[in-house]
């Protein structure tokens, strides 16, 4: 069955390439099947990385370990999922927040957010109810594991996403700061996109644009972080948004498979914007969502004709 589904899907991808093709034009960059194909299985893992998340949310219970930084059950995307079956929406956003910075390396897993939230395994387990509380403590506790943050053996490592991140305790302190600012300066999440509601109404895509903007005051988190934090906000169900485009602006990786794929190179000189309508304008035809095609062609630009599974 799943071998069946998997040639469904491929199918269907080809499918809406063809039919994006027939009204704008041929896309030069897969215009060898070997690299169309390439795109369509790039395509297909993207997919099945987020219905990884879905899957986990419709389980009857996950374990109060997954908050657990002490517990090798920590994970803290099914942890924010637990926190907010609990009614605990801030802090599950928190927790996604702190996944979303120190992401989960390949070998390490979550190594690296486990041992800051949870202080090295040496003093309080730094919740967004303590954080608020101390943080000037949090600088601390960071400061007196300098070394342990340096030692990449010790701490853990951060995400294929997030590798140029400091390890440097005021530079890992000043992005939990600002991004406690933000969340708590508009009243928690529900606050502030209820304000977002009054101001540009309810339609998820409107509210993504509203809450991408905002998320410029948090230090370090950029373009990447800030698109990886609320697509996963909204597959965890955290906020009533949806990626309104794949945002290219200050991006690598996917701004050059873009490029590859419709002009042919990933050096093609071109404009920003121009490049991201048309990406925007290839997921009706293919339906797949913003972020399965900022992924997927980021991923694919790096071997477009031989596929390559990419992780943490």
């Amino acid at each position: 069955m799943a071998n069946a589904s998997h040639r469904m899907r491929h199918e269907e991808l080809l499918t809406g390439l063809s039919a994006y093709e027939e009204q704008h034009g041929s896309l030069p960059g897969i215009a060898d099947p070997i690299a169309r194909a390439t795109l369509v299985e790039q395509l297909i893992s993207s997919l099945r990385r987020i219905e990884y998340v879905l899957r986990f949310r419709h389980r009857p219970m996950v374990s109060p370990e997954r908050i657990n930084p002490h517990s090798p059950l920590f994970d803290p995307l099914k942890g924010a999922f637990f926190l907010d079956s609990q009614g605990a929406r801030d802090e599950a956003v928190w927790l996604t927040f702190v996944a979303t910075h120190f992401g989960k390396h390949v070998s390490d897993g979550w190594k690296l957010a486990g041992n800051v939230f949870g202080s090295f395994g040496d003093g309080p387990i730094w919740t967004l109810e303590h954080y608020k509380e101390h943080v000037n403590d949090f600088e601390a506790m960071l400061v007196e594991h300098q070394a342990d943050l340096e030692a990449k053996s010790v701490s853990g490592r951060f995400s294929n996403h997030r590798q140029y991140q400091s390890k440097k305790a005021e530079k890992i302190s000043l992005v939990f700061s600002t991004f406690h600012e933000w969340l708590i300066g508009a009243g928690g999440m529900n606050s502030r996109v209820r304000a977002i509601h009054l101001q540009v109404g309810q339609e998820p895509t409107a509210v993504f644009r509203e809450l991408y903007g905002s998320l410029g005051t948090v230090y370090g988190f950029g373009r990447l972080g800030t698109f990886d934090f609320l697509t996963m906000l909204d597959k965890l169900d955290l906020a009533p948004i949806r990626a309104d485009s794949v945002h290219f602006s200050g991006a690598t990786g996917p701004l050059a498979g873009a490029k590859l794929l419709l002009l042919g190179s990933t050096d093609a000189n071109t404009k920003t914007k121009a490049l991201e309508k048309a990406i925007d304008s290839l997921d009706d035809y293919l339906n797949v969502g913003k972020q399965v095609l900022e992924d997927s062609l980021c991923n694919w630009q790096k071997s477009p004709t031989q596929y390559v599974y990419f992780r943490g």
